[in-house]
């Protein structure tokens, strides 16, 4: 027998500095097998992976079960240039093992491209529903810009519609902070696919959170939002265009909207809409 074997994976690369040629072919050996017991620190996690949130609690209970019965499915990865190994899959039993105090933990070492580590990532977040809609959303948008996949054959390879990843690749259309809502829990990917329409959706968002809406009650209330802004919208192609510059005068001398209702002849209303009594106050003041 070789000297070295059965020393495990941490005194094998211990090694290396006396017994490179030796130890090397040994250590390729072990990995190749399949499952070996790997060192904590000897894992890095991957940087571009698309889970990017993990939760503290969900942590904390992983960790008391790691404690009583170990970890049960190895952590995949796959070898660096600095003998460090990337998690490729299972950073959260990762960092759930550290939490639990372990030293060594079982690992499956294969060799992957940069495509396939993301993929595999998803498709495992995914299986577990251990992504939000918007890491989801990332992940795709990656494969597709770094990696040339089309929304064809991410369905394929994910094994989802193609319309499933078109609306997921929707909600990468709304601002940041909207995003930040879905990452964070405060709105669901329903409540996120319903302000994609709105022009405008932050306030609309910043609403829905503040009145606890429902996804059915949001939708009711972007429906009517749209359907608002299409009767405002033909309101003023019938306007003049001496009527609509009277209009931004007094918006913009008052701060508040003001709109112009023409009737017959010279005859019309004139619309100043207040949302607190200090700007009634403000409105009358003016007029006085």
């Amino acid at each position: 027998m070789k000297k070295g074997l059965g020393k495990g994976l941490a005194a094998l690369i211990g090694d290396l500095d006396d017994k490179a040629d030796i130890q090397d072919e040994v250590i390729k050996k072990d990995i190749q097998t399949g499952q070996v017991n790997m060192p904590i620190e000897f894992l890095v996690p991957n940087r571009d992976q698309p889970r990017k949130n993990f939760s503290e609690a969900s942590l904390n209970e992983l960790s008391q079960s790691i404690k009583q019965k170990g970890i049960l499915l190895p952590i995949l990865a796959r070898s660096l240039d600095d003998k460090k190994f990337q998690i490729i899959a299972g950073e959260r039993r990762w960092r759930a093992a550290q939490k639990a105090g372990l030293n060594e933990v079982p690992v499956i070492v294969k060799s992957f491209n940069e495509g396939e580590v993301l993929e595999i990532g998803l498709i495992e977040n995914m299986q577990r529903e251990n992504l939000n809609a918007i890491e989801e959303a990332l992940g795709f948008e990656k494969l597709q810009r770094e990696h040339k996949y089309t929304q064809e054959s991410l369905s394929k390879t994910l094994s989802k519609s193609r319309a499933y990843v078109a609306n997921a690749l929707r909600l990468l259309s709304l601002p940041h902070k909207v995003q930040e809502f879905v990452q964070n829990g405060d709105l669901s990917p329903g409540h996120a696919r319903a302000l994609i329409v709105l022009a405008d959706p932050l306030p609309v968002a910043k609403f829905a959170i503040k009145k606890k809406m429902s996804v059915r009650q949001l939708e009711s209330y972007v429906s009517y939002l749209k359907k608002d802004s299409k009767l405002k919208q033909n309101d003023r192609n019938k306007k003049s265009s001496d009527t609509l510059l009277l209009e931004k005068k007094l918006t913009d001398n008052l701060g508040l909207s003001a709109q112009i209702v023409e009737g017959k002849g010279e005859k019309g209303e004139l619309k100043i809409k207040y949302s607190s009594y200090d700007q009634l106050n403000f409105i009358i003041n003016k007029l006085n």
